[in-house]
């Protein structure tokens, strides 16, 4: 083997170590946002089974009504009004970061579509009752953006969806781990 050959070689050698180094940095980013994806699933449903979610749903579905006023909230205890704006707070967060893809949509769906179908009606007149509380305290105005409008594009988005078949017991009774 003459020189020009073992320059050849080295070059071919060094475009595979090239090669082998791009196809693992790709594996990577991968497991990387997979790995993300399985946090951020996790954080969802840490949030979900929070007491104070927990309590929050609770108090949307027992105590108040698809009409309910100002003044029926009014009327809960400070610390159910504070588990209130807690869901309410945190559903936004999650639609803007749903938006932004830092959370996958289908996971979001997921998680909040059976939620959503027990609560819309009532979750979007809390946003309202919310807001109209803050502009009566003159924290803004009519023509300010609503500051939990995120929530609603996530439940607008969500009710877009097919609703399901079935039920996940019967449309995955064959899944094997």
């Amino acid at each position: 083997m003459n020189l020009e050959d073992a320059a050849n070689v080295g070059e071919i050698l060094g475009g595979l170590a090239i090669l082998a180094t791009l196809i693992f940095g790709l594996r990577q980013i991968i497991e990387l946002n997979k790995s993300k994806e399985r946090e951020a699933a996790r954080d969802i449903a840490n949030l979900l089974s929070s007491p104070m979610y927990q309590r929050a749903i609770s108090i949307i579905v027992n105590e108040l009504t698809d009409d309910f006023s100002l003044e029926d909230l009014g009327r809960l205890s400070r610390e159910e009004k504070d588990m209130l704006n807690f869901m309410a707070i945190n559903t936004n967060s999650i639609a803007i970061m749903t938006f932004d893809r830092q959370l996958s949509f289908s996971t979001v769906a997921r998680f909040f579509q059976p939620l959503f179908k027990i609560i819309s009606v009532r979750f979007r007149r809390l946003t309202e009752v919310l807001e109209e509380n803050v502009r009566r305290q003159g924290a803004y105005n009519e023509t300010d953006v609503s500051a939990l409008s995120w929530s609603i594009w996530l439940i607008d988005r969500i009710e877009e969806l097919p609703p399901a078949e079935k039920s996940a017991n019967v449309l995955y009774r064959n899944w094997k781990p």
